[in-house]
């Protein structure tokens, strides 16, 4: 490690390029792997695959839908415009979309090092925090994990904004260049709305390592000197950015609206959750073993031990922070970076079902990575030059993370190995449970699946996971069970659009055919992009002769899915009723084209061709 008053950057015009093949390559090892992972069950279905708006790519109504729905009614409309550029580009091939989120993932690595740099004239200490970036396991979820392109968007937007920022402050604070800034800004926010903390983020930067306060502290030596500023005109400087963020802050609020999980905690119960889910984020940056996908609620309140262990360490650190702030402002400025990004997501406005997530450290992370980076050059710079010593220190930590961010990239490979992982890591953890229970239903091992299922509802009793034990029972041909299950599932709910569809399936198979059609035309009407309840809905209209009705299903039915095979052949057989031969033929053909070993479409196809004096294709 170079001495601190020593410029890094001079050593070699060269070596800024050596750190960003570097970082490259780390990213490449660790997510390379990841280019054959498949979609998951966890939200990748619901934001990606079984999204009609977002598999029809860049349209005008896709467009219209990212910007005033999306999934869950959340609003992140950029994030949901990334998924249908890749639907556009890869179809729903999903090594495109892993492939997109890793090089987003490799540009905000890049873009960190270079702002960083060029933000302090420092280069390895800016390196570390890089590399620390690209290799820490906790990034891995945001990374790894398809539906969570929001992270790795907006973090690219946020270096950008911190890049522009620099800009501004730098070489003349003029309209335009803030305008850059606000518009950057803009656009993360619409990637994820956990940049609203990013106005009073630039304060501190303007603390250090700008200097814009002008106290005497530890500036970098290697950073041009700037103007100083009193604190309140540079407050005043950020309140277009506090109202910017302030917009995007309440749409996001109004978006949720309806889609939230009911708080059912106390506020003292929120507030020792956040705190002690700020104290493991810390423990885990520095030993990020034990990582899971759910962290899930403790049953009870947390051990009075626990609650005042992570009290006493969160305001050690703070205070140590505090007392260091002019010898040591990084310290400072890296803790508050943390504290103050971490607070969207603490949970102290509104709980959903988990206690933390790795993926809410992705940007700040960046904090802690800062304190240790700069603590670790200044502490280096006392020792004397010791390159060997210290470089082999480096070069280990670094080998420990990679080796244990490549084995936590693996679990992402599919539903199965996430959960259980997850499962071992948390034991009473019912997410983990559904998770399991889901992947084996698609694996056909249904009692086992019902198996996880019951020990979930021995936690906790949804309407998402009576509707999975009702599908599971339907799929055993426990018809009566599988109906008392999907009841109370729609009594929980009564808006639960695929519990409708899914009883409404359990009556048509006890020949209850108009209360079945009953049931799936609530499920349209609560949910018109969904596909499959036309289909069936269809089935029984062209089953009883209504054969323009069934038509007029089967067409919706494949405009909301274009990949169903079984739609195309049912449009088929009921164009073939009337009397529309080539038709029928053409979806028959695009059946076969999806899914060529369909034997329904062949039979079909082989008997239009039949009619029409044509010999079949052997």
């Amino acid at each position: 490690m170079p001495s601190a008053n020593r410029s890094p950057s001079g050593n070699h015009p060269f070596l800024p390029w050596g750190v960003v093949a570097f970082l490259l390559v780390m990213i490449a090892v660790i997510y390379g792997q990841t280019l054959g992972f498949d979609f998951l069950g966890y939200d990748d279905l619901l934001f990606v695959v079984r999204s009609q708006p977002v598999c029809a790519g860049l349209t005008g109504s896709s467009i219209a839908w990212a910007f005033t729905n999306g999934p869950l009614g959340e609003w992140y409309p950029l994030s949901m415009l990334s998924h249908m550029l890749d639907c556009q580009i890869f179809g729903l091939s999903p090594w495109g979309h892993h492939l997109t989120s890793v090089l987003l993932h490799a540009a905000t690595t890049v873009g960190l090092f270079l702002v960083l740099r060029s933000m302090t004239g420092e280069l390895w200490p800016s390196a570390i925090v890089a590399t620390v970036m690209a290799v820490h396991p906790q990034h891995v979820e945001s990374v790894a994990w398809i539906a969570e392109r929001r992270d790795v968007l907006s973090g690219l937007f946020f270096v950008l904004t911190l890049g522009a920022y620099l800009g501004y402050v730098r070489h003349g604070r003029n309209v335009g260049r803030y305008l850059l800034v606000a518009a950057l800004l803009c656009l993360g926010l619409m990637s994820k709305a956990m940049l609203v903390t990013v106005p009073p983020l630039l304060l501190l930067l303007d603390y250090w390592p700008l200097g814009r306060f002008g106290h005497a502290g530890d500036l970098p030596q290697n950073a041009p000197v700037l103007p100083s500023q009193s604190f309140w005109r540079l407050v005043a400087e950020k309140l277009p950015l506090v109202a910017i963020a302030v917009c995007d802050g309440a749409m996001t609020l109004l978006s949720h609206v309806g889609n939230t999980t009911p708080i059912v905690q106390s506020w003292s119960d929120r507030f020792g959750n956040a705190v002690v889910s700020l104290a493991t984020y810390v423990f885990q940056f520095f030993y990020p073993a034990d990582l899971a996908a759910f962290y899930p609620f403790p049953a009870g309140r947390y051990p009075a031990w626990k609650l005042a262990g992570a009290i006493l360490a969160l305001v050690a650190i703070t205070v140590a922070a505090v007392f260091w702030r002019r010898k040591r402002p990084y310290l400072l400025v890296g803790w508050l970076w943390f504290l103050g990004m971490m607070v969207p997501v603490l949970g102290l406005v509104h709980v959903s079902d988990h206690a933390m997530a790795d993926r809410y450290m992705y940007l700040p992370s960046i904090g802690l990575a800062i304190a240790l980076a700069w603590g670790t050059a200044r502490a280096a710079a006392g020792l004397g030059e010791r390159p060997l010593f210290i470089g082999g220190c480096a070069a280990l930590a670094i080998g420990l993370l990679v080796s244990q961010a490549v084995r936590q990239t693996s679990y992402w490979h599919d539903d199965l190995a996430l959960w259980e992982h997850a499962l071992t890591v948390t034991p009473d953890n019912p997410n983990a449970e559904v998770g399991i229970g889901f992947a084996l239903s698609n694996l056909g091992l249904l009692d086992e699946a019902l198996e996880h299922y019951l020990r979930a509802a021995s936690w906790r009793v949804d309407a998402q996971l009576l509707n999975k034990i009702g599908t599971v029972l339907s799929q055993q041909q426990k018809l009566d069970e599988a109906a008392a299950f999907l009841q109370r599932a729609l009594d929980l709910d009564p808006n639960f659009a695929e519990a409708e569809a899914n009883l409404g399936m359990v009556l048509e198979l006890q020949r209850r055919l108009d209360e079945a059609a009953d049931h799936y035309r609530r499920a349209i009407e609560l949910n018109p992009l969904f596909a499959w309840p036309h289909f069936k809905l269809g089935n029984l209209l062209l089953k009883e002769g209504q054969i323009d009705q069934a038509i007029s299903h089967f067409e919706q039915a494949i405009v909301l899915d274009p990949t169903s095979p079984a739609a195309q052949t049912s449009l088929a057989v009921a164009l073939s009723e009337r009397g529309q031969i080539d038709r029928a033929v053409v979806h028959c053909r695009r059946a076969l084209a999806i899914a060529p070993d369909d034997e329904a479409a062949r039979r079909v196809l082989d008997k239009l061709l039949e009619s029409q004096g044509q010999m079949p294709p052997q």
